[in-house]
């Protein structure tokens, strides 16, 4: 099985890990602490009040790219500015949406069998509840790491940074919950700055709380990266994930739409706690959110801009960037349905963690065979510090890990009209959920779809087609289709178009929606010249 898309960052990472010794650096499969590992402090010199307490709980191409001289710092705090009747260091209180829609979602969001709920109108939604690492990285050291290893990027890396790893409220299934994040902070930016949001959301990295994101070195290093070019960046732990705490008590439900946008959203309410507590370098972040994500982080991007309106109306959306993201969800299940290909484990993972999350975890001897029930299992159970796996390769055919109801849904072209699961995977793909969007986006609002050519993950032929459907119904999408990348390499190569647009978006240049064809491949900036 594929797991974190982010392995392009191993290398860089290491001289990383070398330079700030840091521990959590054991190689591509470098787990975290765990909820049950004390918390461990990485920065001697950390700030007053930030140790541990435990706590538990071409540019040209890209329409509406601003020219590099248009991307400085000054933009992106002065665009930001708040306004001048909201008292420093504001941040909207959390609410739930008053359209009709987000009305009735919010009173009946179960789908597909689910057992009842409503969502909390919670006042305390982002609450802090705990902190654990805090570490820092000066923006020289992360500037030549990325020159070391040849990632390009438009504009200079200039700001240090501290990062902290929190704690926070949030809900799931109308109930209250825990969740983990990182949050990085740029520490010289001017006083009074006010820079937008980064939400940096993580690719696939297991299922339980020993696999948190925020554990590892390459998603703190990503969220670093932001909060130097300017940003306050967020990296949420999806839920099932807690990097530390008391358990979270049920695995991470993978590729479920939800719960991940919810919990991702809380992620940024945090983050206005911090500052209103005054725990964010004397920065006070706008309420304006930008969105990056890659392969299951892209999934989440474009739930998160899904769900936005529904569940944090408070926010402002800016757009930003989903990558090689398995958007028609449907589409890439019914393809690994069909014939082994990478994408096959990665849905026998969907379905076992789908399931409980809708009620369906005694159920699932109607899809998944003994064997597979078995093999679900223990990389569930599995300590992502000492490396989990689903492997598939010791089986000849596909009806010794489905169903044979199952593949033949697939086969027919009905697996969206197969009961309760054909339901679940129609309700989180993007083109096929009955969660419209709402569409009430501004002049700059933009999303940049990117892709792979050579992606052997994520079915690049079906996501061009989901570009297309989502720009056709109105989603304001743009493609960039990376030629001779694979499906982490495609992030990376198109780095310098991605940094432009979401400044861009930042400083409220206009979108000009694109003709909902998906262009053809492209050179992307960032593709290392040929040897």
């Amino acid at each position: 099985m594929r797991w974190i898309w982010l392995r392009n960052l191993a290398a860089p990472c290491a001289v990383l890990c070398a330079t700030l010794t840091l521990p959590a650096c054991g190689g591509d499969d470098a787990g975290g602490a765990g909820a049950d590992a004390a918390p461990v402090t990485l920065d001697a010199a950390a700030p007053d009040g930030a140790a541990p307490d435990g706590a538990a709980p071409d540019a040209a191409a890209l329409d509406g790219a601003a020219p590099d001289a248009a991307a400085p710092d000054a933009a992106l705090a002065d665009a930001a500015a708040p306004d001048a009747a909201v008292p420093a260091c504001a941040f909207p209180a959390p609410r739930l949406g008053d359209s009709p829609e987000a009305v009735a979602l919010a009173a009946a969001p179960a789908r597909c069998g689910q057992p009842a709920h409503a969502w909390l109108d919670d006042p305390a939604a982002g609450e802090i509840t705990g902190t654990a690492d805090v570490l820092r990285f000066p923006a020289a050291l992360l500037q030549g790491v990325l020159a070391q290893q040849g990632i390009p990027v438009p504009r200079p890396l200039a700001h240090d940074v501290v990062a902290r790893q929190i704690a926070y409220r949030t809900q799931d299934r109308g109930a209250p919950i825990v969740a983990t994040a990182l949050v990085a902070t740029p520490t010289d930016l001017p006083a009074g700055a006010s820079p937008p949001i980064m939400l940096v959301l993580h690719g696939t990295t297991g299922f339980n709380d020993s696999c948190a994101a925020t554990d590892t070195i390459e998603w703190r290093a990503l969220a670093a990266f932001w909060a130097s070019l300017g940003y306050i960046a967020v990296a949420p732990d999806f839920i099932g994930m807690r990097a530390f705490g008391e358990p979270t008590g049920f695995p991470h439900p993978y590729l479920v739409g939800q719960p991940t946008a919810i919990a991702s959203l809380d992620a940024v309410r945090a983050v206005g706690r911090m500052a209103a507590a005054g725990d964010l370098e004397g920065v006070c972040p706008s309420p304006r959110v930008l969105l990056f994500g890659g392969s299951q982080g892209g999934h989440a991007a474009l739930w998160v801009d899904r769900l936005a309106p529904y569940y944090a109306p408070e926010l402002e959306m800016l757009g930003g960037a989903a990558t090689v993201p398995p958007a028609d969800l449907l589409g890439e299940i019914d393809r690994a349905l069909g014939v082994f290909v990478d994408a096959t484990a990665n849905t026998l993972a969907y379905l076992a963690t789908a399931a409980p999350w809708y009620g369906a975890g005694d159920r699932l001897d109607e899809v998944l065979t003994p064997a597979a029930r078995d093999l679900a299992a223990r990389a569930l159970a599995a300590d992502c510090r000492d490396g989990i796996d689903i492997d598939l390769d010791q089986y000849d055919e596909l009806a010794e890990v489905y169903t044979q109801p199952l593949l033949d849904a697939a086969a027919g072209d009905v697996l969206g009209s197969f009961g309760d699961w054909g339901c679940m995977i129609a309700e989180d793909g993007l083109t096929t959920t009955s969660i419209a969007r709402l569409g009430r986006d501004s002049p700059s609002y933009g999303v940049l779809f990117v892709v792979g050519s050579e992606d052997d993950l994520v079915h690049t032929p079906t996501e061009r087609a989901a570009y297309e459907t989502l720009c056709a119904m109105g989603a304001p999408l743009q493609f960039l289709e990376c030629a001779d990348a694979g499906h982490g390499p495609a992030t990376f190569y198109a780095l310098p178009e991605i940094v432009r647009f979401v400044d861009a978006r930042a400083a409220g240049a206009p979108f000009t929606r694109p003709a909902c064809v998906a262009p053809a491949p492209v050179r992307c900036e960032g593709t290392p010249a040929a040897p």
